[in-house]
Formats: structure tokens, C-alpha cells, sequence
């Protein structure tokens, strides 16, 4: 096992912070998921019992709202690893192992999908509710819960990424949770409004190269991903009438498959980023420790002279 997986697996497990937030989450879940069936069930007023299209909206909004957790969730135990680190001014000793940088941020990353591991499990409890009313398969379960990893994988590379970047952790959340929302709710409004701008002057009239564009960046918004496994499931969703030029007879889960593509592209290149970043040896990791030295140095000759 990764030594920094390890301990960090160690140090966590150990702490009352774990029970407290996997405790929160399932509250939140249940809370959420209780509130919306009493809206429900108090809404029926001369029909009893229990509609399948109401199952069908409450497990729709169950599987975003997770993913807005996993949104939160991530990148607040991501965006302090690397920053949090030198704060405690433990992070030389870490590089002064025989560990290489790709095994200590992916040893952080590990521990960070690790505990996202434990919320999706614990949850399986709640989405077993529906299986009693044979509104999803355990194929369904499994398909969303690959997706949630990852779309974690993405979100915590972002984390990762800022936390070796800037030196502290404050500036470090902001910019993730800046990132992680342009990503998911930026992009989706600019989606909106180019759409209802190409609708007015006629898809016919945009060229293919903006139509390419405008479907990419559809892609890359994460909310595409559930929108596109609902659609599978149920025959009917949100992204036929998001992109652009769609065939008929296109593959459902195709916009899930581009969208899962891009998360583990980029997450990829971030992390390679992340530990050319953190290596001492590399001039790129000493690029900015280098001007900052030049400038006290400049400082220094100006207040000799003077």
C-alpha cells in the first residue's frame, strides 16, 4: 500500500471527524429524501397510493443532489492536502523520503476517494428503496456509482491542484470551489443562453465548427453525466434537447461516456501538473520560489546602495 495512503488512512479512521461527516451526510440524504416524499405524499389529495412518475422525479433528484454533496464534499478534503502540509511545515520531511511526487499526491488522492468510497456505500441503504418499487436495476445503481467516482476523481485532482499551487489553504478551497461551480453551473448557464441565442437565429444558420464547440463544452459539465444515465433509464431526459444536432438513433449513454472521458483525461494531466509542481528537482517547481528569491535579492542590492 502507498505509505501516504496509509497513514492518511490511519489518521482518519482514528478521528471523530470521520463518523461525524459520513453521519451528516446520510442525514442530509435521508433528510432530503424525507422532505421531498412528504411534499408528495401530503400533495395527493383524492389519489392513493403511490405513482411511479413521483418515484421517478424523487430518484431523479436524490442522484443530483448526491452529486452536489460529492461537489462539496471533495474538495474540502483535497484543496488543504499538499498547502496543509507546509503550513505544518511537514511537507519537506515528506519530499525527503524515498517516495517519488506522483506517489504522494496520488497517495493523497487515494485517501480523499477512499472516504468517497465510504459515503457511496453507506447510501446504497437509501437507493435500495427503490428497488422495491422496481424503479431502477442494481445495474443502475452500479452504473451511477462509477460515474460518481469518476466525476470525485475529477473534482479532487482539481483540489489537489490549487493545494500545490498556492501556499495557503484558504486561497486554495476558494479557488477550487470557484473552479469545481464554474464547471458544473458556469458552463451550464452559458450552455442556456447560447442555446437560446442559436434558437433564435436558426440552427441551420451556425456553422459545424460552433456546433462542435457548443456540444464539447456540454460534455464537459458534469451534470451531462447523470443527465444522460436518467435518460438511459427512464427514455426520456434533458440532454436530447441540450445538444445540438443529435442523431435519432444515437447511443444514450454516449454523452456519459465523453463526459466520463474528459474527467479522466483532465485529471490526469492535473495530477501530472501536480507532481511536476511539487518536485524539488524540476524547474518547474522552483520557477516561483526563483523570482520570489530574485526580488529579495533586488530588494537587498537597492537597500545597500541606498
Amino acid at each position: 500500500m502507498n505509505p501516504v495512503l496509509k497513514k492518511e488512512l490511519k489518521v482518519r479512521t482514528r478521528s471523530w471527524k470521520m463518523p461525524i461527516t459520513i453521519s451528516l451526510y446520510l442525514l442530509l440524504l435521508c433528510g432530503f429524501l424525507g422532505l421531498l416524499a412528504s411534499q408528495m405524499i401530503l400533495g395527493y389529495r383524492s389519489y392513493r397510493g403511490i405513482r411511479l412518475e413521483d418515484l421517478k422525479v424523487l430518484y431523479a433528484t436524490i442522484t443530483v443532489f448526491q452529486l452536489i454533496l460529492i461537489a462539496f464534499i471533495i474538495p474540502a478534503t483535497t484543496s488543504s492536502s499538499i498547502c496543509g502540509e507546509k503550513e505544518r511545515r511537514t511537507f519537506d520531511l515528506l519530499l525527503c523520503t524515498r517516495l517519488s511526487s506522483f506517489s504522494i499526491v496520488s497517495g493523497k488522492l487515494s485517501a480523499s476517494l477512499s472516504f468517497m468510497i465510504i459515503l457511496l456505500v453507506v447510501s446504497i441503504p437509501i437507493f435500495s428503496i427503490f428497488f422495491l418499487f422496481g424503479v431502477i436495476t442494481p445495474t443502475n445503481v452500479f452504473l451511477l456509482f462509477i460515474y460518481y467516482l469518476v466525476t470525485a476523481l475529477l473534482f479532487g485532482s482539481i483540489g489537489i491542484f490549487s493545494s500545490a499551487f498556492f501556499r495557503k489553504t484558504t486561497t486554495s478551497t476558494i479557488f477550487t470551489y470557484f473552479f469545481v461551480l464554474m464547471l458544473m453551473f458556469g458552463t451550464g448557464f452559458c450552455l442556456i443562453v447560447a442555446r437560446t441565442f442559436a434558437d433564435r437565429i436558426g440552427i441551420n444558420n451556425i456553422s459545424d465548427t460552433i456546433k462542435a464547440i457548443y456540444n464539447a463544452v456540454v460534455y464537459m459539465n458534469p451534470m451531462v453525466g447523470i443527465g444522460a444515465i436518467l435518460e438511459n433509464q427512464f427514455g426520456e431526459g434533458p440532454i436530447r434537447e441540450i445538444l445540438i444536432d443529435r442523431k435519432a438513433n444515437a447511443n444514450l449513454l454516449s454523452p456519459l461516456y465523453y463526459n466520463m472521458g474528459f474527467s479522466f483525461i483532465f485529471s490526469l494531466i492535473l495530477l501530472f501538473m501536480t507532481s511536476l509542481k511539487i518536485n524539488p528537482m524540476k524547474k518547474f517547481a522552483n520557477k516561483g520560489e526563483d523570482k520570489k528569491n530574485k526580488k529579495i535579492e533586488r530588494k537587498e542590492i537597492k537597500r545597500m546602495k541606498r
